[in-house]
């Protein structure tokens, strides 16, 4: 049996003064709402404030996806809906593409046109509750440009919409399906990011953690690249796009993966508060105390859910959101017991949601803040994984930061180390988990059956047969010349921001793969990164 965590601190079997002695309250505490934030940002915690409760939702039709999230809202769904892109829509290529028409509404929303985003949305307020939508770097701007588009055909300032729509180009290095161009990718999300900040649009970027420890990456390596992540990205948008730091920290949030190992997690989520408040000052030197206090979003982690005895991870899905909350987390969605087969069923999705409101309304634990600060093992744990954090981000900074770290391959061998040692581990039996390598039963002894919910092939070529025949009703004129402008402008190199040409052709229904087509020709590139369609326009 390993007595360890996961980046390698040996724990001990007690803990007490000696184990947190140099821990001086006001300097690496503070009250909550005080810098350095290790106990949160809200004085009163959830009694101000409960987090937002919510699922996330993608398969089959946009249609689909709708009922579904009217189903959640009936289920207990608080605060915010969340939704993520299938992978046609996430390689940013149409669904009546030769390689989207089996793939379309697979494990995601087909969101490759604003038809489909106003088919998503019918009948649900873009208002009043927060808006996210998930699924890799490519299509941040197409979902950006959707928001808005949609806020002002109801009539509606788009800076009274809130949520996140845009996530980081780190994905695709973790494990994201995103086959565009790194520069590409990041060239597309500052132009996002900017947009947001100069519109004074109410809309969040997700520098999104949760895809390299879902990858096989530790907590201490976690910490590193999110610090990183962060450092790259505002610095960028101070340094080549003249934002004000104060100003750009409106826009990153964190999603992070909450796993099993309660304390570890914990303690996690407390080091990520304090490290970057420290860098929000000495680095970037903040002026605006909101600038420290970086906004966490937690996910419970998909990986920890188990194909044998999918009951189990009823157990697992509600420790990690008890963790969740325990920590101050300010929206939660969670993986559910049929993780592991599906996109969750009505059952699954129901038990999930309602784990959310026992822990909220039942246990007490959203009564006190940060209601296990003060343990010896929870501070020893907590400053172990930010000194282990920071030898790895020196040695990201010494290699010249996140993106020579990445084209070095630095990261890529340290998620493929990791994860070995975790197989290893399993393989061995130095971690146990139940009903895999510990307790197994053999599987006609399970007579629990998941209700899975599937996809049959004929409902994506449905898909991408309505997608064929309903781009032969657009006005064409209009879909050309905003196609046209949108070519021109993605010629001006890097510093021209594309987002309004890409508002201007969402609104005529311009498709993701067009979009990206056209935006892919202008930078030297071919219009399909698959290399099995042609431009459909005629381009000056």
């Amino acid at each position: 049996m390993k007595y360890a965590t996961d980046y390698g601190y040996q724990i001990k079997p007690v803990y007490g003064p000696d184990d947190v002695e140099g821990l001086e309250y006001q300097r690496d505490l503070g009250d909550p709402g005080s810098f350095p934030y290790t106990r949160g940002y809200h004085e009163n915690g959830y009694r101000s404030r409960m987090w937002t409760r919510r699922m996330t939702v993608g398969l089959g039709s946009s249609r689909d996806a709708n009922k579904v999230l009217k189903k959640y809202r009936e289920m207990g769904q608080r605060g915010g809906m969340c939704v993520i892109h299938d992978r046609v829509s996430c390689s940013c290529i149409d669904a009546d593409h030769p390689l989207a028409r089996r793939e379309n509404g697979v494990l995601g929303w087909p969101g490759s046109s604003f038809l489909e985003f106003e088919e998503l949305m019918e009948d649900i307020p873009l208002t009043g509750q927060s808006i996210t939508l998930l699924g890799c770097c490519s299509p941040s701007t197409l979902r950006l440009a959707y928001v808005v588009a949609l806020a002002e055909k109801r009539g509606i300032d788009p800076r009274e919409v809130h949520g996140s729509v845009m996530e980081s180009p780190f994905g695709n290095v973790f494990g994201q399906t995103d086959v565009q161009p790194f520069d590409l990718n990041m060239k597309l999300f500052l132009d996002a990011t900017e947009y947001v900040v100069r519109e004074k649009i109410r809309m969040r970027a997700g520098l999104v953690g949760q895809h390299f420890q879902e990858s096989g990456g530790n907590n201490a390596q976690l910490l590193a690249v999110e610090l990183s992540m962060l450092k790259e990205i505002c610095g960028r948008l101070v340094n080549e796009r003249g934002l004000d730091f104060d100003e750009a920290m409106r826009v990153p949030y964190q999603l992070i993966d909450i796993g099993s190992r309660f304390f570890e997690e914990v303690a996690k989520v407390r080091a990520l508060r304090r490290m970057w408040a420290k860098m929000a000052k000495e680095h970037f030197g903040a002026k605006d105390e909101k600038s420290c206090q970086l906004l966490i979003a937690v996910h419970t982690s998909g990986r920890t859910m188990t194909y044998q005895q999918p009951l189990n991870n009823v157990a697992r899905c509600a420790i990690q959101t008890l963790a969740g909350a325990m920590v101050g987390c300010t929206a939660l969605d969670n993986a559910t017991l049929d993780n592991a087969y599906a996109e969750p069923s009505a059952l699954a999705a129901r038990m999930s949601l309602n784990t959310q409101h026992i822990v909220a309304e039942e246990t007490g634990v959203a009564e006190v803040v940060d209601p296990l600060a003060g343990s010896y093992f929870v501070e020893s744990l907590t400053n172990e994984v930010e000194a282990a954090a920071y030898r790895v981000l020196d040695e990201i900074d010494e290699l010249g930061g996140l993106v020579a770290a990445i084209e070095q391959g630095r990261i890529q061998a340290m998620l493929h180390e990791e994860a070995n040692v975790k197989f290893r581990e399993t393989n061995n039996g130095e971690q146990l988990i139940v009903g895999v390598n510990h307790l197994a039963i053999p599987e006609e002894e399970d007579s629990f059956e998941i209700p899975v919910q599937e996809l049959e092939a004929s409902d994506s070529e449905a898909i991408a047969q309505r997608m064929a025949a309903w781009k032969k009703t657009r006005n064409r004129d209009s879909l050309e010349a905003a196609i046209g402008r949108l070519h021109a402008d993605a010629g001006k190199g890097d510093g021209f921001n594309l987002m309004p040409a890409i508002i201007e052709a969402v609104k005529v229904y311009g498709t993701a793969g067009e979009i990206m087509g056209v935006i892919r020709l202008a930078r030297g590139l071919g219009y399909d990164p698959f290399e099995l369609i042609q431009c459909p326009f005629e381009l000056n």
